[in-house]
């Protein structure tokens, strides 16, 4: 398994906006990721939660270029997190190792620039076709079909363009598929099966979601145990990565784990 850690360079992510918004505070955010556990820095410059604001693509890439610059001569590895067309080819410019897409690579037009490149995609599924997260009262037991008929379609069209060694999926949690914890917890249930439906690895990203908060009554901060405890059995069901605010905790907790099942 590899862990993602966060870096939010935005001024109202969900958790620790503003926090990391200056090049250096994300740098040194992103340095003490990687020092910690974390195998990729998963740096977001624009927040995708039901509150956030829009940010257009050349505030994201002011955001993102010194902080990616920074890491890369410092051989940390880079994902970058935006649905952003222009900013994922900025990034792609930059030889990030990663992209992250909360809606899975919509636009056709990239996709040969998706070809030419060497970068890992996550393709990540949520009931929203553009734009942030939005508060969708999905049925949970639709969740999983729903997921299944995304990844369906985009799997097959991106292997078009794409190896499958660089494909990874997402099934999306916390508002990404509804207000409804349920969801979230039968996309978590699920990471078996869409291992063995499509062959690929799973990526799985609960640190401090709202469905966490729904089931703790924990506010954002407070979700440190719940989120581990969630990440913890996410591996067990075989997530291959997990994006994180807090890698060291995780590690800590997987080599309990590994002790309890050697």
């Amino acid at each position: 398994m590899r862990i993602l850690g966060i870096v939010n360079i935005t001024d109202d992510s969900f958790s620790d906006g503003g926090k990391f918004l200056s090049s250096r505070s994300a740098i040194d955010h992103a340095v003490h990721l990687s020092r910690g556990g974390a195998d990729i820095v998963d740096l977001g410059a624009a927040s995708s939660n039901p509150e956030a604001s829009r940010v257009p693509p050349a505030v994201e890439i002011e955001r993102l270029a010194p902080v990616i610059r920074a890491l890369k001569k410092g051989s940390v590895e880079v994902s970058v997190d935006s649905f952003s067309t222009e900013v994922q080819r900025f990034a792609l410019s930059e030889g990030v190792h990663m992209l992250n897409d909360i809606h899975g690579f919509a636009d056709p037009d990239l996709y040969k620039e998706l070809g030419k490149s060497s970068a890992m995609l996550v393709v990540m599924h949520s009931v929203q076709k553009e734009g942030v997260a939005t508060k969708a009262n999905t049925p949970a037991q639709e969740i999983v079909g729903r997921i299944f008929d995304f990844f369906d379609e985009r799997v097959e069209t991106l292997l078009r363009f794409v190896s499958r060694d660089r494909l990874i999926l997402d099934p999306g949690l916390g508002f990404f598929l509804g207000t409804d914890p349920a969801c979230s917890f039968a996309a978590i249930r699920a990471i078996p099966e869409i291992k063995t439906r499509y062959g690929l690895p799973v990526l799985i990203s609960a640190s401090r979601k709202s469905f966490l908060g729904a089931v703790t009554g924990r506010a954002v901060l407070e979700r440190s145990a719940a989120t581990l405890a969630c990440e913890l059995e996410a591996r067990r069901l075989g997530a291959d990565y997990i994006r994180t605010h807090d890698p060291a905790a995780l590690l800590d907790g997987c080599k309990i784990q590994d002790q309890i099942y050697s």
